[in-house]
Protein backbone atom coordinates (compact mmCIF):
# COMPACT_ATOMS: atom_id res chain seq x y z
CA UNK A 1 0.00 0.00 0.00
CA UNK A 2 2.95 1.96 0.80
CA UNK A 3 4.51 1.75 -2.66
CA UNK A 4 1.22 3.26 -4.36
CA UNK A 5 1.07 6.25 -2.67
CA UNK A 6 4.59 7.00 -3.14
CA UNK A 7 4.50 6.92 -6.88
CA UNK A 8 1.37 9.04 -6.64
CA UNK A 9 3.26 12.12 -5.00
CA UNK A 10 6.08 11.51 -7.34
CA UNK A 11 3.70 12.32 -10.28
CA UNK A 12 2.05 14.80 -8.34
CA UNK A 13 5.60 16.01 -7.86
CA UNK A 14 6.44 16.15 -11.43
CA UNK A 15 3.12 18.03 -12.56
CA UNK A 16 4.06 20.48 -10.09
CA UNK A 17 7.53 21.26 -11.30
CA UNK A 18 6.26 21.36 -15.11
CA UNK A 19 4.03 24.28 -14.48
CA UNK A 20 5.48 27.74 -15.18
CA UNK A 21 7.22 29.26 -11.99
CA UNK A 22 4.38 31.74 -11.20
CA UNK A 23 1.25 32.61 -12.35
CA UNK A 24 -2.16 34.56 -11.17
CA UNK A 25 -4.98 36.33 -12.61
CA UNK A 26 -6.09 40.20 -12.53
CA UNK A 27 -9.86 40.29 -12.86
CA UNK A 28 -11.34 43.92 -13.02
CA UNK A 29 -14.28 46.28 -14.36
CA UNK A 30 -13.39 48.66 -17.38
CA UNK A 31 -15.41 51.91 -17.11
CA UNK A 32 -17.24 53.08 -19.49
CA UNK A 33 -16.47 55.39 -22.75
CA UNK A 34 -12.79 55.31 -23.70
CA UNK A 35 -10.61 55.73 -20.95
CA UNK A 36 -8.11 52.57 -20.62
CA UNK A 37 -7.57 51.15 -16.97
CA UNK A 38 -3.69 50.24 -16.73
CA UNK A 39 -3.23 46.80 -15.47
CA UNK A 40 -0.58 46.08 -12.98
CA UNK A 41 1.32 43.51 -12.96
CA UNK A 42 2.75 41.73 -10.26
CA UNK A 43 6.43 43.14 -9.62
CA UNK A 44 9.41 41.84 -9.83
CA UNK A 45 8.99 40.60 -13.79
CA UNK A 46 11.26 37.69 -13.71
CA UNK A 47 13.08 37.66 -16.79
CA UNK A 48 12.18 35.49 -19.87
CA UNK A 49 8.85 35.83 -21.37
CA UNK A 50 5.21 36.49 -19.79
CA UNK A 51 2.30 34.35 -21.09
CA UNK A 52 -0.96 36.75 -21.15
CA UNK A 53 -3.98 34.93 -21.26
CA UNK A 54 -6.73 38.33 -22.16
CA UNK A 55 -10.44 37.44 -21.90
CA UNK A 56 -13.75 39.39 -22.32
CA UNK A 57 -16.16 37.66 -20.31
CA UNK A 58 -20.02 37.32 -21.98
CA UNK A 59 -21.61 40.60 -20.68
CA UNK A 60 -25.18 42.04 -21.77
CA UNK A 61 -23.56 45.57 -22.66
CA UNK A 62 -26.30 46.18 -25.16
CA UNK A 63 -24.05 45.83 -28.00
CA UNK A 64 -21.37 44.01 -28.85
CA UNK A 65 -18.00 45.19 -27.36
CA UNK A 66 -14.68 44.27 -27.95
CA UNK A 67 -11.84 44.65 -25.25
CA UNK A 68 -8.35 46.18 -26.78
CA UNK A 69 -5.49 45.28 -24.59
CA UNK A 70 -2.46 47.33 -25.27
CA UNK A 71 1.31 47.32 -23.88
CA UNK A 72 2.37 51.25 -25.01
CA UNK A 73 4.68 53.58 -23.63
CA UNK A 74 2.82 55.31 -20.51
CA UNK A 75 3.29 59.15 -22.21
CA UNK A 76 0.63 57.53 -25.06
CA UNK A 77 -1.08 54.59 -23.98
CA UNK A 78 -2.07 52.86 -26.83
CA UNK A 79 -1.86 56.11 -29.57
CA UNK A 80 1.65 55.22 -31.51
CA UNK A 81 1.82 52.38 -34.58
CA UNK A 82 4.33 50.20 -32.67
CA UNK A 83 2.09 49.55 -29.32
CA UNK A 84 1.30 46.08 -29.13
CA UNK A 85 -2.59 45.82 -29.82
CA UNK A 86 -4.97 42.65 -29.08
CA UNK A 87 -8.33 43.11 -29.75
CA UNK A 88 -10.64 40.39 -27.89
CA UNK A 89 -14.29 40.38 -28.23
CA UNK A 90 -16.99 39.84 -26.07
CA UNK A 91 -17.36 36.12 -25.07
CA UNK A 92 -13.83 34.80 -26.17
CA UNK A 93 -10.21 34.64 -25.07
CA UNK A 94 -7.07 35.59 -26.74
CA UNK A 95 -3.24 34.32 -25.89
CA UNK A 96 -0.24 36.74 -26.66
CA UNK A 97 3.44 35.51 -25.19
CA UNK A 98 5.53 38.91 -24.57
CA UNK A 99 9.16 39.30 -23.41
CA UNK A 100 9.04 40.56 -19.83
CA UNK A 101 11.30 43.30 -20.80
CA UNK A 102 8.79 44.75 -22.82
CA UNK A 103 7.47 45.94 -19.17
CA UNK A 104 10.48 47.83 -18.53
CA UNK A 105 9.82 50.72 -20.85
CA UNK A 106 5.95 50.28 -21.89
CA UNK A 107 2.60 50.36 -19.02
CA UNK A 108 -0.11 47.51 -20.05
CA UNK A 109 -3.91 48.54 -20.45
CA UNK A 110 -7.26 47.42 -21.50
CA UNK A 111 -9.67 50.04 -23.22
CA UNK A 112 -13.08 49.27 -25.00
CA UNK A 113 -15.82 52.04 -26.02
CA UNK A 114 -19.25 51.13 -24.77
CA UNK A 115 -21.85 53.22 -22.98
CA UNK A 116 -21.22 50.82 -19.98
CA UNK A 117 -18.83 49.10 -17.74
CA UNK A 118 -17.39 45.74 -18.79
CA UNK A 119 -15.45 42.72 -17.00
CA UNK A 120 -12.29 41.81 -18.32
CA UNK A 121 -9.48 39.06 -16.64
CA UNK A 122 -5.99 38.74 -17.65
CA UNK A 123 -3.78 35.46 -16.63
CA UNK A 124 -0.34 36.10 -16.27
CA UNK A 125 2.05 33.42 -16.47
CA UNK A 126 5.99 33.71 -16.30
CA UNK A 127 7.71 31.03 -18.38
CA UNK A 128 11.72 31.27 -17.93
Amino acid sequence: MKTPIKAMLVGVSACALAAPALAYTISGTNPAGARSVVIRLHKPIPPGFVKLTLTAPPKNAGVAYALDFCIGPVANRSGLPTDRVVNVPEGQTRVEVVTSTIFSRNVFVVGQGTRVPVPYSVQVDYVP
